[in-house]
């Protein structure tokens, strides 16, 4: 091989090693924002730690099929501004269709229904149907300022 053929062969192989690594780390970006927020899906345990925590309940009505509320899943939820106000909630999964009597105990009607309630159950704010993450986080807010109070 000559000089000429080594130092290209150099640089392909730089290249090529530069590429994988970038797509490495653009991998592991994604997979680390797909966790989204964390959800819990018994209601007794959110309760529990909303009281014990002295957080607001960010709970969210869905069904299987449900393409609104599959859209928050994949679109709203993983956003990094809605994942990290979140960690102010007790965040809270309930299937409508599994769940009837809590659906009926809050009046859920539409779906998606994302419910923020004080430690007591008692309902502090409300969002009926899809939100993107820049409008959701506005209700995040909205929600935590009532808590406040």
């Amino acid at each position: 091989m000559s000089r000429k053929q080594m130092k290209v062969f150099s640089i392909v192989i730089t290249l090529l090693l530069a590429t994988q690594m970038l797509a490495s780390c653009a991998k592991e970006t994604k997979e680390e924002v797909a966790t989204g927020v964390s959800w819990l899906t018994s209601y007794e345990e959110a309760m529990t730690a909303a009281k014990k925590n002295k957080q607001p309940v960010m709970i969210d009505f869905y069904a299987d099929w449900c393409t609104w509320c599959k859209t928050l899943d994949d679109d709203t939820y993983v956003d990094k501004d809605v994942v990290t106000l979140a960690q102010e909630f007790v965040s809270l999964k309930i299937d409508a269709d599994v769940e009837r009597g809590l659906s009926s105990r809050y009046k859920v009607v539409g779906l998606p229904t994302i419910l923020f309630i004080d430690s007591d159950g008692r309902e502090i704010h409300r969002v009926v149907g899809y939100r993107p993450p820049g409008d959701f986080v506005n209700e995040m807010n909205s929600a935590l300022e009532a808590f406040k109070g």
